[in-house]
């Protein structure tokens, strides 16, 4: 009996000193959480070769989510139905390599959306990419917003995510007049938001030769299937802003990783030989009237990572496009095939003209 009693008071103990643990870890993470401001000006990195170079009415956008450099082809990811939690460090730095020699490739780019792109991570082995992308791109000015910023991620406990620090970068060949992050709204209560993403998008503006003001909208909305409330409230906040712009006079392109469909999507007319699939749109009364949508729908941008990639096997859809302003002609959208060798999206260029 006394053994039993032994037995129980240890295990009572054991089970108070793990909740006290959990405690104080939740405790630490509430009190270090990142907690961004609702608007917040940015820093800009002047491009080390240029100080301001003239971009003409017509010019070339590109956008793509890069996937941290964490999941190429090879990768599937624990949290949407496979296994893995981080790519070995070699296939990280060629993940890396591949992606910077990707955006080189497209020169004709005045100016470039990324997402998903760390600062220092565990995950990606605490590369700081954010200037290795200004080093390898010389020719353009940049600006970094955080979207991530957690201490330590605990799962899953088998191989825990760790330390993760991210965010978004808009780059271009043009100095911007103003660069401003924009907090979005979030729906996951605590503790589950202490681990998540701080959703913003970045506004950049620009000043072209002709006098013209081109506002930039740079946007990694919410993704998974528990976050459609989020989505919602993203969607209000950005349209506001973009038509204030838009009624102001301004060029206004918004464009990104949409983490929806765009409206009227169609999987037929999807010919990448992919195995595509739909899910929830963008609401068709998002758009304004006279504004316009800027979709390549021939190829797939995004791709599920439950399986390491496998054309014809792995699932993909359409995920990464643009919403331009009436006062801008669309010239072409299109999304540029890699075979997700470097990231689960693939980039998308966009070329307009200023009316």
């Amino acid at each position: 009996m006394k053994l039993i009693k032994g037995l129980l008071i240890t295990l009572g103990l054991f089970i108070l000193f793990m909740a006290l643990c959990v405690a104080g870890f939740l405790g630490y993470v509430t009190l270090v959480k990142y907690k961004p401001l609702p608007v917040s000006h940015l820093k800009v990195v002047r491009s080390s070769t240029t100080s301001r170079k003239k971009v003409n009415d017509t010019f070339n956008l590109l956008t793509w989510n890069i996937g941290y450099a964490g999941l190429g082809k090879e990768m599937d990811f624990f949290y949407e139905g496979g296994t893995m939690v981080r790519p070995t460090e070699a296939q990280c730095t060629r993940y890396l390599e591949g992606i910077l020699q990707s955006i080189n490739s497209v020169d004709s780019a005045d100016f470039a959306f990324l997402q998903e792109v760390d600062a220092y991570s565990h995950r990606t082995y605490k590369i700081d990419e954010v200037t290795q992308i200004e080093d390898a791109l010389p020719g353009y000015h940049s600006v970094f917003a955080k979207n991530y910023d957690v201490p330590f991620v605990p799962v899953p406990l088998r191989e825990p995510m760790g330390r993760v620090e991210a965010g978004q970068m808009t780059l271009s060949k043009i100095v911007p007049d103003s660069a401003i992050r924009y907090a979005l709204p979030g729906s996951y209560s605590w503790p589950k938001r202490l681990f998540l993403l701080d959703r913003c998008f970045i506004h950049t503006q620009y000043t072209f030769p002709s006098g013209k003001t081109l506002s930039l909208i740079n946007l990694h909305n919410s993704a998974f299937s528990d976050a459609a409330e989020a989505r919602q409230m993203e969607l209000e906040k950005i349209k506001k802003l973009m038509t204030d712009l838009y009624a102001k006079g301004q060029y206004v392109i918004v464009g990104g990783d949409w983490n929806q469909n765009p409206p009227k999507f169609n999987i037929s007319l999807i010919t990448d030989r992919n195995k595509v699939f739909a899910f929830e749109h963008v609401p068709e009364t998002f758009k304004p009237k006279g504004w316009n949508w800027a979709v390549d729908q021939s190829k797939a941008t995004n791709r599920n990572v439950n399986e390491a990639y496998l054309k014809g096997k792995t699932s993909a859809t359409i995920i990464d496009f643009f919403l331009t302003s009436p006062n801008i002609k669309i010239i072409s959208t299109n999304t540029i095939a890699n075979g997700f060798e470097n990231s689960d999206h693939q980039p998308v260029v966009l070329k307009v003209k200023l009316k």
